[in-house]
């Protein structure tokens, strides 16, 4: 049961980060991605040093891989992300990034050569049901573009998917701990070169204290504890089983913003959301 309760604990953790990262994104959504990502490496590096101390073992395959999935789910994966929270409520934007599983069944039958079962139909079939009618619904309160909020949030559920792929790959021959610590750096210096060509290297660190400190404990949650939990669920159970326990971030996530965002859970994105994480749990 450990794999379970880890991919539990991961949507747990992803759904906490979601509000948090809703709160705080008066930063703009690419410094929130880095500042985010900043505090996720310090603590998820820290915490690593105190428990294995200044050891690392890996391959170069390992690291490219485990790099590249940090490249598609930190930096392009997180700017979509970003980008649709924006855009649009929490309790839309949630259930359609979380179709994520089913896109990464479909690139491993792709990739890997595995079979397409008639459950991935009817749960494909679901799955765009719900979209559309997320699409459709009216807006609530800060929502100020749904179509591109929507997306944003479709773009990002494709880079995680690749990034999944990508991860599992370099989880074959490195730890969960020592992947997220791996993953990170990269991107993270990758992402700052760019953002600091375009807008000034000192530009990230004027934003409001509070937007750090929200980005920065929704980066620990959902980079750092959500990513780790996820990592060791994947070990244990595989992608697929993992990705389909987690997929109960929609409806905690949508719980979450309806009590602490003040979000109206309306008609459409009630049935919207249960057709999507339907359409998930009959593909797993």
């Amino acid at each position: 049961m450990i794999g379970e309760l880890y991919a539990l604990a991961a949507a747990v953790f992803w759904s906490l980060a979601a509000i948090f990262y809703k709160k705080g994104l008066g930063a703009g959504a690419i410094p929130a991605v880095l500042i985010r990502t900043f505090f996720a490496l310090l603590f998820i590096f820290i915490v690593y040093i105190i428990i294995r101390g200044p050891h690392f073992n890996f391959t170069l395959v390992a690291f490219a891989f485990l790099n590249i999935g940090g490249v598609l789910r930190l930096i392009l994966g997180g700017a979509a992300y970003m980008k649709g929270l924006e855009t649009i409520s929490v309790s839309r934007f949630i259930p359609i990034l979380f179709t994520f599983p089913l896109l990464t069944i479909l690139l491993s039958a792709l990739l890997l050569g595995e079979e397409i079962h008639t459950e991935v139909i009817v749960g494909t079939v679901l799955i765009v049901t719900g979209i559309w009618i997320l699409s459709k619904g009216k807006g609530t309160v800060n929502e100020r573009n749904i179509r591109f909020g929507v997306s944003m949030a479709v773009l990002a559920a494709f880079l995680y998917s690749f990034s999944i792929v990508a991860t599992k790959t370099g989880l074959n021959e490195v730890d969960p701990l020592q992947s997220v610590v791996i993953s990170m750096p990269i991107p993270l210096i990758l992402l700052y070169a760019v953002y600091s060509m375009n807008n000034g290297a000192k530009t990230i660190f004027k934003f409001r204290k509070m937007d750090y400190i929200l980005l920065g404990l929704g980066g620990i949650m959902g980079m750092g504890f959500g990513s780790y939990f996820f990592f060791v669920s994947m070990t244990h159970i595989g992608a697929a089983k993992a990705t389909s326990l987690a997929s109960i971030t929609p409806f905690l996530s949508s719980m979450l913003a309806l009590v602490t965002l003040k979000e109206k859970l309306q008609p459409a994105l009630l049935l919207g959301t249960f057709a999507t994480v339907a359409g998930i749990w009959i593909v797993m």
